[in-house]
């Protein structure tokens, strides 16, 4: 089974790039990152005597190539997933039988050997959400099948579940799938009024987690056997060893964790997950910097065990 896998980032998502890649290289995953990207790209990345700017190519260490792609889309990225996936397929890593997309704010915790058992050529990989618990006839779920009905979409099976959309894993016999999605995030989009944010509305929202609901809706449509696990394998819930994630629009690279501790938000396991894969192999902090953020955290922790936000 030949797995490729790719992320997309902008802005200073560039620092869970380089954690992701240090991530990667520890587990033992040997290959290519494809990393879509938008804007300028960083410093150590730019600067690097490793890096090819007219190939894109980049060799972070003798096991892991990245290979960035500059993309031209209007879209906020959240909508490019199944786009980009596709043309993993068919353009850029044509000998693929797996794409995974993974987020630039994951890291993977696990060796790669235990991450190979989640690739099958007839599934799709995923991670249950923080808020994993979503009933068949939600109404929510209801609402969705109104409002795709008259675009000939209906669903085919009944799932109490719902997904994340930070890790998707998809075999190359499911590019009905992949389409079907595409289709359904540009139909938010229109609902929506535009692809600018992550989030819209509130929680009652038609549409509030955009793609992602998306992702859910399709799910119901297309009759792929899926390959899940629950959200410990995110760190959503404790007991976790395959992924972590920093969800949230605060993430472990902006700092001010004493600060947030203060107010009663002590730091994730995703934040203390990330410093570990932060700055090696891939250096992107000075040494000063790195051992301040890491000294911070700790006091954060500390801080955390006395006070907590209630809810």
């Amino acid at each position: 089974m030949n797995i490729t896998l790719c992320t997309l980032f902008e802005g200073n998502y560039h620092y869970g790039v380089a954690a992701l890649s240090n991530s990667l290289i520890t587990a033992g995953y040997t290959g290519d990152l494809w990393v879509g990207y938008r804007g300028d790209l960083p410093g150590w990345i730019v600067d690097s005597p490793a890096y090819d700017r007219e190939s894109g190519r980049f060799e972070v260490a003798p096991s892991l190539t990245l290979r960035m792609l500059y993309l031209d889309t209007p879209l906020h990225f959240t909508y490019y997933k199944p786009t980009f996936i596709r043309e993993m397929f068919e353009q850029h890593a044509p000998e693929s039988t797996v794409v995974a997309y993974i987020d630039p704010d994951i890291v993977v915790k696990c060796d790669w050997p235990a991450m190979m058992g989640w690739f099958t050529e007839d599934g799709i990989s995923l991670i249950e959400d923080v808020n994993w618990c979503f009933p068949a006839r939600h109404p929510k779920r209801l609402l969705w099948n109104r409002f795709f009905a008259p675009h000939g979409v209906t669903p085919k099976r009944a799932l109490d579940r719902y997904y994340n959309a930070g890790f998707v894993a998809v075999s190359r016999a499911h590019f009905d799938f992949l389409d079907l999605w595409r289709r359904m995030c540009d139909l938010v989009v229109e609902y929506n009024l535009g692809a600018k944010q992550l989030k819209a509305g509130g929680s009652a929202a038609l549409f509030h987690s955009t793609d992602q609901d998306a992702l859910n809706f399709v799910l119901t449509v297309c009759e792929s056997p899926l390959n899940t696990a629950g959200p410990e394998a995110m760190d959503f819930a404790p007991g976790g060893y395959y992924l972590s994630h920093a969800i949230g629009s605060v993430k472990p690279w902006h700092g001010g964790h004493i600060r947030h501790a203060l107010s009663g938000r002590p730091p994730s396991a995703a934040s203390k997950w990330y410093y570990r894969f932060a700055n090696a192999p891939i250096a992107v902090y000075p040494d000063g910097l790195l051992a301040r953020r890491q000294f911070e955290l700790k006091i954060a922790a500390a801080i955390g065990r006395i006070y907590k936000r209630g809810a």
